[in-house]
């Protein structure tokens, strides 16, 4: 490999980091068999550095085979030693109530995002834990490929 090369292959991994520079935290838990069981409570845990002005971002990927239109879910935001600092029930629309018409990104699999917490100020630096559960009329939903959390800093200042 040349130089010119090792410099241009340096220079697109530097594009691409510097793309998503507002990113803080994103993971994803993904479902065995593409079916969320009520009794799995994905849990993500984070580091936090700046405590000020951050969106946490629930995400959730589905396929047709999803059994509804929406998706219930519960947010439990803890600090490092178990403390519930926030929860809330969220309703993810994820197909038109009349077309059955799929909401979110993509064509087989959709990928669908919600703010949960805008301009969220952290008590103090230090590690936190999101755990979400789901409170659908089934045990089972399937065509539910991940739930996933992204935290990033807010655009608004």
């Amino acid at each position: 490999m040349n130089r010119s090369s090792v410099i241009l292959i340096a220079l697109m991994v530097l594009f691409v980091i510097s793309c998503d520079s507002g990113r803080v935290y994103e993971s994803d838990y993904d479902f065995e068999d593409q079916s969320w069981n009520m009794d799995v409570m994905p849990s993500f845990e984070f580091q936090v550095d700046e405590i000020s002005n951050n969106d946490l971002i629930l995400k959730i990927r589905n396929s047709l085979d999803f059994p509804f239109r929406n998706c219930y879910m519960t947010y439990y935001l803890e600090d490092s030693i178990g403390n519930t600092l926030t929860s809330d029930l969220v309703n993810f629309q994820l197909f038109d109530e009349t077309t059955g018409k799929p909401f979110g990104k993509g064509n087989s699999v959709f990928q669908h995002s919600e703010t949960i917490l805008s301009q969220y100020d952290f008590p103090s630096p230090g590690m936190y834990r999101l755990k979400v559960a789901q409170y659908m009329r089934k045990t089972d939903l399937e065509g539910t490929y991940s739930v996933g959390l992204r935290i990033e800093k807010s655009d608004q200042d």
